[in-house]
């Protein structure tokens, strides 16, 4: 059954069509009406019609841009017009627009439902070439997959004459990379296998076809059975995709889901090329002699896992240092620089990449924390969400900017803190000998930077900022003191008290005498 949409401004007619025709006997389920193209849109957006019929004269959006627009959110749909006007320009933009029929109003009813047959026996025999299509694309998959099986599984048994020719054929035919960096996977026969042949054992053809929608679907690699009725996975090696170690884990979890029991798998060394994959096949044959010892589920060489190993005593030393640091920004970022370098010497895929680069950020966000005494905010899972949606370069590059925000906000900080220490201390001292060197002294920074961190914090020199403060508390003093103007030099720290007075007329355009005698008449 299909859904059709009638769109005209004039209600008599979109309900005079909707009524008059008998839709479910033609094997159309839905009908739906609209009084204006944007109501149309709606509707069709919402319900997605197969069948259109419209008007072209229309308030706010013409029937012409109503099907533009539907044809590109819909490209199958069969659409027929309606007008009032006969114009041939309108019946050559519907031509333009491939509309599957034209009509003049008044269109007589038989007329109408003649169309609207024509349609639904059009939409009928489509769905039909799709489902002959279907079947047939399903045998030929069946018949492709028995093929590369086949070719697989006398690759690994080493039984392919002409070996170079026949993978460069096998390659060509099926689109593969003869090169393809390859490691070959078996899952440990206790999971699926019975007393009955393979053929028969349909737990066995259950678990590869899970195998072959979690891997070869997802161009992961592909699944095969050997000449032991083993599943055998050769997994194609693709940073980019993710890592072979995570995809096995996740296949784990869904036969274990499936089957209530765990699954193990042996995994074989890498390899270069379809023509070395037996030697990796090999390596996890000969580990099936040991997994009943081995506890995990994913059983490696010794090689795989020392490089493994490797890697996590190489990251962890990294992260510590990065931590130990913290305080340090360019060395940070210079130890987070040797981290990426070190991806690209173990190959590692974009997956662990990011697993990697969000166990540093929570390291050392957590240390930047717990040493400022900051409170806990979101910008960890900001990271996360943003890690999620890239990979590549992106995801170094997103890390090192949180690193660099993070450590910015610290220093920033810390430089605050040192201007509010700077201006407590010359709040306290005014009436000492106050300069850049001597407060620098008091901070343990050197005159040179602490000058220019006052200025770039407080926008003015730090010696400005000193005779400001001077010249406001000798104000206040002159103002609610009866204290001689030599004495108050004295308590805001100038030593000579012409410089003193200069000083105060500076600021006020008065003497200090003089700026006593108008407070006090206010």
């Amino acid at each position: 059954m299909y859904k059709a949409i009638i769109v005209d401004d004039e209600k008599m007619i979109r309900m005079g069509m909707r009524k008059a025709i008998p839709w479910n006997t033609l094997g159309i389920e839905e009908v739906y009406v609209a009084k204006s193209g944007k109501e149309a849109m709606e509707m069709i957006e919402e319900n997605k019609p197969e069948i259109m019929i419209t008007d072209i004269n229309m308030d706010e959006m013409s029937g012409l841009d109503l099907i533009d627009r539907v044809k590109k959110l819909l490209p199958d749909i069969r659409i027929l017009v309606l007008t009032g006007y006969d114009k041939f320009e309108y019946a050559r933009q519907c031509i333009k627009l491939k509309v599957h029929d034209f009509f003049l109003k008044p269109i007589d009813e038989t007329q109408l439902i003649e169309a609207v047959k024509k349609q639904v026996a059009y939409l009928n025999e489509k769905k039909a070439e799709k489902v002959v299509n279907f079947n047939i694309n399903r045998a030929q998959a069946v018949a492709e997959q028995m093929n590369i099986e086949r070719f697989l599984r006398c690759l690994v048994h080493r039984r392919v004459q002409n070996l170079e020719e026949q993978i460069t054929v096998f390659c060509n035919k099926y689109k593969y990379i003869y090169t393809q960096p390859m490691q070959a996977a078996i899952l440990v026969p206790t999971l699926y296998m019975d007393n009955g042949k393979y053929e028969e054992n349909f737990i066995a053809l259950s678990v590869k076809n899970i195998c072959i929608g979690m891997v070869d679907a997802l161009n992961r690699g592909l699944t095969f059975i050997d000449d032991y009725e083993r599943i055998v996975i050769a997994f194609f090696l693709d940073k980019q995709k993710g890592s072979i170690l995570e995809w096995i884990q996740e296949l784990n979890d869904i036969l274990s889901d499936e089957y209530n029991k765990k699954p193990k798998v042996v995994v074989g060394n890498p390899v270069i090329g379809f023509e070395h994959l037996y030697i990796s096949y090999n390596d996890a044959v000969s580990l099936l002699k040991y997994e009943k010892d081995d506890l995990g589920e994913i059983i490696q060489t010794q090689y795989a896992k020392n490089r493994d190993n490797l890697y996590r005593e190489v990251f962890v030393e990294m992260k510590n240092a990065m931590c130990v640091n913290i305080g340090d920004s360019d060395k940070v970022l210079y130890i987070f620089n040797r981290f990426r370098q070190a991806t690209d010497s173990y190959n590692l895929s974009d997956s662990y990449i990011r697993k990697s680069c969000f166990e540093l950020a929570s390291s050392i966000y957590y240390t930047f924390i717990c040493n400022t005494g900051e409170e806990a905010d979101s910008r960890l899972s900001i990271l996360l969400k943003s890690l999620m949606n890239v990979k590549g370069n992106e995801l170094f590059e997103l890390s090192r900017q949180f690193f660099i925000k993070l450590l910015a906000n610290k220093e920033d900080q810390n430089v605050h803190e040192i201007i509010d220490k700077a201006k407590h201390y010359i709040k306290e001292n005014l009436a000492d000998e106050l300069s850049v060197s001597n407060i620098a002294a008091v901070l343990y920074i050197s005159p040179n930077y602490f000058s220019r961190l006052f200025k770039k914090v407080t926008g003015e020199g730090c010696n400005e900022y000193i005779v400001r403060k001077r010249i406001e508390k000798a104000k206040l003093l002159l103002e609610t003191t009866n204290f001689k103007a030599s004495k108050i030099a004295m308590m805001v720290g100038y030593r000579d008290t012409n410089y003193f007075s200069l000083a105060v007329k500076k600021n006020t355009g008065m003497s200090p005498t003089k700026y006593r005698e108008e407070f006090q008449k206010v």
